[in-house]
């Protein structure tokens, strides 16, 4: 229980404002698909899962880049007069 309520950051707060009232207006309007849509968000909110949950948005850093023999950085260069 103490795990639920650790670590409540604004994305986490919006996500369970946002599916509370998703919910509420489900019920309001006898929408079911409102009603589940403002479910999950709010089952998200609470156990703090997220797209990224599953480690799906992180690159590999280890990948060489695609361009990276072509590209060559800036070096600036003095300039004799």
């Amino acid at each position: 229980m103490k795990r639920l309520f650790r670590n409540w950051d604004v994305l986490r707060v919006i996500r369970l404002l946002s599916g509370a009232v998703f919910a509420a207006y489900g019920i309001y309007a006898s929408d079911s698909l409102m009603i589940v849509l403002g479910g999950l968000l709010m089952l998200m909110a609470m156990v703090n899962w997220s797209c990224c949950a599953a480690g799906g948005c992180g690159t590999s850093s280890g990948n060489k880049a695609l361009y990276k023999d072509f590209v060559k950085p800036y070096q600036a260069t003095k300039e004799s007069k």
